[in-house]
């Protein structure tokens, strides 16, 4: 499908070329920077997970070489109950504090930068584990060569409305490629397999495996909040050449300026459990 995706542009382009061209100018406003928020409180299900991790940023203007840039000057609290939990800055914007997450606690990020006091909330959700990986061979459609892909074994949960959502590594390295159809299958909800198993389920058929590669799965099991917010992150993004690019928008995460309800945070504060499962082919 890529390849056709590829042809597609190269002949969008080529007629644009030989077109009449008007000129067009765009009055891109360069806004304030905002505070981006990145991080999950996370229990692992199979995998034990004591230290916990926040990232935090500060947004680049539509213009200009500036790039984001890391925050290394925040004050960062995470409230559960009566523990309150201090996160330090290790380097790079990335905040870091040591313990477990559980199930059905919530969970309140609390940020001070920059003269402002930031809030997100989060309820940690159960789900399942991972049974075990599999590789399937999947022919290629659309001029794609066909492959070896890494699928999942997992049961879904009959008493819960579950919501996923789908990482590979590859050799330790993250892949994935937001197309039309990976927001459909790297991000679910059970509403069409409840209490059902998925069984050899490819969560991404862009990236082929061969023997000598180490593979793992990570399956997310998100609150219904933050799989909403995930998933118009996947649609925003989720362009092609036949389906036509999606019409920008603003996408509310749920972390909060307290003191200045306009300056509210880009990105997303969660919590949830995660199973882990590797191999190596």
């Amino acid at each position: 499908m890529k390849k056709t995706f590829n042809i597609l542009r190269s002949l969008i382009a080529l007629i644009c070329l030989n077109s009449c061209e008007k000129v067009i100018n765009l009055d891109l406003k360069n806004n304030t920077p905002k505070l981006v928020v990145e991080g999950n409180i996370l229990l692992g299900l199979d995998t034990l997970i004591e230290r916990q991790e926040i990232k935090l940023s500060s947004s680049a203007n539509y213009t200009g070489n500036v790039f984001p840039v890391a925050v290394t000057n925040a004050t960062v609290k995470v409230k559960e109950g009566a523990n309150t939990y201090d996160f330090s800055h290790v380097g790079n914007g990335i905040y870091r504090s040591n313990f477990r997450g559980q199930i059905n606690r919530v969970y309140q990020l609390m940020i001070t930068y920059d003269g402002d006091t930031y809030e997100g909330i989060e309820t940690l959700k159960n789900g399942p584990k991972l049974d075990s990986l599999s590789i399937v061979y999947q022919d290629g459609a659309f001029g794609d060569d066909g492959g070896d892909f890494v699928a999942i074994n997992t049961k879904d949960p009959a008493d819960q409305k579950n919501f996923y959502m789908w990482r590979l590594l590859i050799n330790n390295e993250f892949l994935m490629n937001p197309t039309p159809g990976n927001r459909y299958r790297s991000i679910q909800k059970d509403e069409f397999f409840n209490g059902q198993p998925l069984f050899k389920y490819i969560p991404s058929d862009e990236f082929p495996v061969k023997k000598g590669d180490f593979v793992q799965m990570q399956q997310f099991n998100l609150s219904e909040q933050m799989y909403n917010y995930y998933f118009s992150i996947f649609n925003l993004t989720a362009a092609s050449s036949i389906t036509g690019d999606v019409p920008p928008g603003k996408i509310l995460g749920n972390v909060l300026n307290i003191t200045n309800p306009k300056k509210n945070a880009l990105g997303y504060f969660g919590a949830c459990s995660i199973s882990i499962k590797s191999k190596q082919l």
